[in-house]
Parts: C-alpha cells; sequence; structure tokens
C-alpha cells in the first residue's frame, strides 16, 4: 500500500484510469444498446472528464469518509488482506452510487431516468465496479506501486552505499 503521498497519488491514479475506463465502457456499451467500435469511441472521448471527476471525489471526499471508515473496522492487527476488501467495499459503494447519478447524467439522461433507472443501474454498477476492483485494478496498481517502491529502495540503498564509499575514502586519505 501506499507509505507516503507521492505513491498514494500513482496508486489512485491507476485505480481511477483503469476502474473509470472500464466502467465507462460497460455503461456505454449498455446504453448504446451492445459493445462495438462506437462504444468504444464514446468511452475514450468521455474518458477525460469522467477520470477527472471521479479523482477529486475519490481524492476530496470518498477518500476521507473512505479512511474514517477503515478506521473504525479494520485494526492494525487485521490482515493485509482484510484492509484491502474494506477498502474495496467502502470505496466501490460510494464511488459507484455518486457515477451512477454522474454517469447518467454525462450520458444525457435526465433526472427523473437517472433516478427511476438507480435501483437497475446501480447494483450492476457496484458489482461490476467490486470484481474490477478486486481483481483487475487492485492487483494491476499494487503491482505498479511494488516497482515504484522497490525503484525507490534502490535509489536509497544506491545513495547509503555512495556516502558509505565517500567515507571510506575520507578516512584512507
Amino acid at each position: 500500500m501506499p507509505t507516503n503521498r507521492k505513491e498514494g497519488i500513482v496508486f489512485g491514479i491507476c485505480m481511477c484510469v483503469i476502474m473509470v475506463f472500464f466502467m465507462g465502457l460497460l455503461n456505454i456499451s449498455i446504453h448504446l444498446g451492445g459493445f462495438n467500435l462506437n462504444s468504444i469511441r464514446t468511452a475514450i472521448i468521455a474518458f477525460p472528464i469522467t477520470l477527472i471527476i471521479a479523482y477529486i471525489l475519490e481524492t476530496f471526499i470518498v477518500g476521507k469518509i473512505n479512511h474514517i471508515l477503515l478506521g473504525k473496522f479494520v485494526k492494525e492487527t487485521d490482515s493485509k488482506n482484510s484492509y484491502i476488501l474494506f477498502n474495496c467495499f467502502f470505496i466501490v459503494t460510494m464511488m459507484s452510487l455518486v457515477m451512477t447519478i454522474i454517469g447518467g447524467l454525462l450520458g444525457g439522461d435526465n433526472l427523473q431516468t437517472i433516478f427511476t433507472e438507480f435501483f437497475i443501474r446501480w447494483p450492476r454498477n457496484f458489482c461490476a465496479a467490486f470484481f474490477l476492483n478486486i481483481l483487475v485494478a487492485g492487483p494491476i496498481s499494487r503491482f505498479i506501486l511494488r516497482l515504484m517502491q522497490q525503484h525507490s529502495k534502490g535509489i536509497n540503498e544506491e545513495a547509503t552505499n555512495k556516502t558509505t564509499e565517500e567515507v571510506k575514502v575520507e578516512e584512507t586519505v
């Protein structure tokens, strides 16, 4: 999991990119009557604005509520997997609720349609987002984060070794 702000931003962007694109593609494909080139094109066009909205929501609202909820449900003695599952459940629940409404608005639906179809759209979005998060977005984002942490650790070790070598050189002089 992220250990500093920079890692948190990278991890959050990775998660958002994967979740927003594929959830957008799913909903656009359903709205347009199937998965085809038109639905892919529309998903690509809608992607930038949807990504910005989702990232802002997750960072400034949902992420803060999630942090409070995790503090109430997950303790330091709990496993890493319990943290991941609770985190996924809370984030997906809140984001799918909000993004079901925002997605409908971005898709051109009126409020009456959005709220009339909410209890059809939201459960589908929640289920799809939960499994997308657990099986695809989370593992990929954690893999990228691990690479970033290993790279950072390697740079820190090189700096430590270089400093140690400089000290040895100074001692011999």
